[in-house]
């Protein structure tokens, strides 16, 4: 398939701002001219009548959590199969995997597999600190060297305020981002659920809001000393918007959030029991209000998903043993459309801006993420109408803990090209 020509589609042009009923051609692994009635009697045509056409989705938080298991890394091709089925042709792994990519072989190792798999784009972040201890700091340059575009000790928070000092003077001289997953574990301990009336009423130890506000107040004044690039994951409270927007204009900080953050409350323990165990936890609805203002605003300038997929019996035990992590990576895209277009906090461009774009460039990576005659031909096909049910035995993570099972949802990726090929067709991926 030399050239693809997506015709009567709408593009989504996010370096714009904009949405145009534009044709769509495709040549090699780049897009090759964007204009109106294109006609090529020799190109494989896709009609994208009433479908949107925008740059392929970039997902900065995902996890992998193993680099192979016993059956030849099976593991990997199932969550990137999974990437492929919820339109993202980029993600960002979070370093907590097994082993932790805390070593310039591992880092390499897993940008080979990715390669061979051939399936999504796929960044590793490289660990701040070794065996994401929090104790001794991690190669940064040679991990950066060997394929590490951010670094994160995700899963947990570097505790030791010099170290991360240090660490972010390093980051600044090698230019990456570091992506910081904020909880004091002095505050949150053994804490279940968000501190609130329901871990009241369950008698389960809360996670106050204190233990995620109390450490992005430090972490931005370390970013705000040292003048390197930090990116707040996962936030989920009202106070740590209001510290965002404070700073934001005096450090070189962005952020993001997931949609089960957006969606719901820590009301869902009640109906999904650990299926609505994560972390940082569900919070109240005025938490879920500032989120979205924030979003709003600008202050949060990244939608991710905290994708963390768990299989076998890690979630079928008592609450309080069970694990933290939603699986969600094919249905993020729908999951955002229902908190954030239905809901009239963004339009179309917005979010695929913030899915695509502003990931990128937070990445440092700005020449990517967007729709251009010459640019990489990564892009996502969507279905803005159709309502199709959220059905986990449909996943292709192997992670089911989803507590979305049954939603009906609208703005499902039915295309996705990576590369100049089309690796996920009418929601069946196909072999590269």
């Amino acid at each position: 398939m030399k050239r693809i020509l997506i015709k009567r589609g709408t593009l989504v042009l996010v370096d714009k701002g904009v949405l145009a009923d534009r044709d769509l051609l495709i040549e090699g692994n780049r897009i090759v001219r964007i204009d109106r009635g294109i006609q090529d009697p020799q190109a494989y045509v896709i009609d994208a009548s009433g479908f949107l056409v925008g740059p392929g989705l970039v997902n900065m938080h995902v996890h992998f959590r193993e680099l192979e298991n016993s059956a030849g890394g099976d593991g990997l091709l199932a969550e990137m199969r999974a990437a492929l089925k919820g339109g993202f042709t980029t993600i960002v792994v979070m370093p907590n995997t097994n082993p932790p990519l805390d070593e310039p072989l591992v880092v390499r190792y897993l940008g080979y597999r990715c390669r061979e798999i051939g399936l999504v784009n796929v960044y590793p972040a490289g660990a701040i600190t070794r065996g994401l201890e929090g104790q001794k700091m991690s190669e940064i340059g040679l991990l950066k060297q060997a394929g590490a575009v951010a670094f994160s000790d995700d899963g947990k928070s570097v505790m030791d305020s010099h170290l991360l000092y240090l660490a972010l003077m390093y980051a600044k001289y090698f230019d990456v981002p570091f992506i910081l997953h904020e909880e004091d574990i002095s505050v949150s301990g053994e804490g279940q659920i968000h501190e609130g009336a329901v871990a009241f009423r369950r008698g389960l130890k809360g996670i106050p809001r204190v233990a995620e506000d109390s450490l992005i107040a430090r972490d931005l004044v370390i970013g705000y000393y040292t003048g390197a690039r930090v990116h707040f994951t996962h936030v989920s409270t009202y106070f740590a918007v209001e510290l965002l927007r404070w700073f934001r204009d005096k450090a070189l900080i962005s952020a993001d959030v997931t949609p089960h953050h957006l969606l719901l409350t820590e009301e869902a323990v009640d109906r999904e029991g650990v299926f609505a165990k994560v972390k940082p936890p569900l919070r109240e609805k005025r938490d879920v209000e500032a989120l979205k203002e924030g979003i709003r605003d600008g202050v949060i300038t990244v939608l991710a998903s905290d994708h963390a997929p768990h299989k076998g019996k890690s979630k079928e035990m008592v609450f309080s043993e069970a694990a933290f992590g939603i699986s969600n990576l094919e249905i993020a895209f729908p999951l955002y459309v229902k908190a954030l277009v239905d809901e009239g906090v963004l339009d179309w461009v917005g979010l695929w801006k913030r899915m695509s774009l502003n990931p990128m460039q937070v990445l440092g990576m700005p020449e990517k993420g967007f729709l251009a005659e010459g640019a990489e031909a990564d892009v996502t096909v969507v279905d803005p109408e159709t309502e199709w049910e959220v059905n986990i035995e449909n996943f292709e993570s192997q992670g089911r803990n989803c507590p979305f099972n049954g939603w009906s949802l609208r703005g499902w990726p039915v295309y996705t090209i990576v590369g100049g090929k089309i690796l996920m067709r009418e929601r069946s991926i196909l072999e590269p």
